[in-house]
């Protein structure tokens, strides 16, 4: 099954969730990498809109805060004009290694929980096929706050609901697999 489809059953699915516990892990590291890529999209696209709004003539005002004024911010924006995309690279490759690291702790937390909700529900289920279905069970809470975060929507404690829609998808997810014969 192609990595979108993945993507767009593991949106509205459970029972689909379950079902890819069967593929094999290299696959889902590379559909964690896409849903990484796919979530950082708006923040990149918001981040060059602000930065290209900033650049008409409008004021810094955020880095005074910090000691700097306006001219020292233009003078380091024209200094920085010709490697500013070099820089700006790498800036979202580093964001992107970490955001991805982030994602990977957070699948091998959520499978931890999910050994603890196997054995309570009498499923027969390895830590493998835990992970796969954990980082399949985090797509809806990821979409969701990005787009809450492209909306710039301020939701209260965003952290402790992805924790909660993630582990909601994978009680249910584990649900929908056979018993133990």
């Amino acid at each position: 099954m192609k990595l979108h489809t993945r993507f767009l059953k593991s949106l509205y699915s459970i029972s689909s969730i379950s079902h890819f516990r069967l593929f094999g892990v290299g696959s889902t590291i590379m559909y964690v990498l896409l849903l990484t890529f796919i979530s950082m999209i708006p923040m990149v696209f918001l981040f060059l809109v602000n930065l290209l709004s900033h650049s008409n003539g409008q004021t810094l005002d955020n880095f005074q805060n910090y000691g700097l004024n306006q001219e020292q911010m233009q003078q380091f924006a024209e200094s920085m004009n010709g490697i500013m995309p070099i820089v700006l690279l790498v800036v979202y490759m580093i964001l992107y290694i970490l955001f991805a690291g982030i994602l990977f702790s957070g699948i091998s937390i959520l499978s931890f929980a999910g050994l603890i909700f196997s054995k309570f529900g009498n499923k027969r289920l390895t830590y493998r096929h835990l992970w796969v279905i954990s980082s399949y069970s985090i797509t809806m809470p990821v979409v969701l706050l990005t787009i809450i975060f492209a909306l710039n929507v301020q939701l209260p404690y965003s952290f402790l609901w992805f924790w909660v829609i993630s582990c909601i998808i994978l009680v249910l997810s584990i649900k929908n697999t056979p018993a133990k014969k």
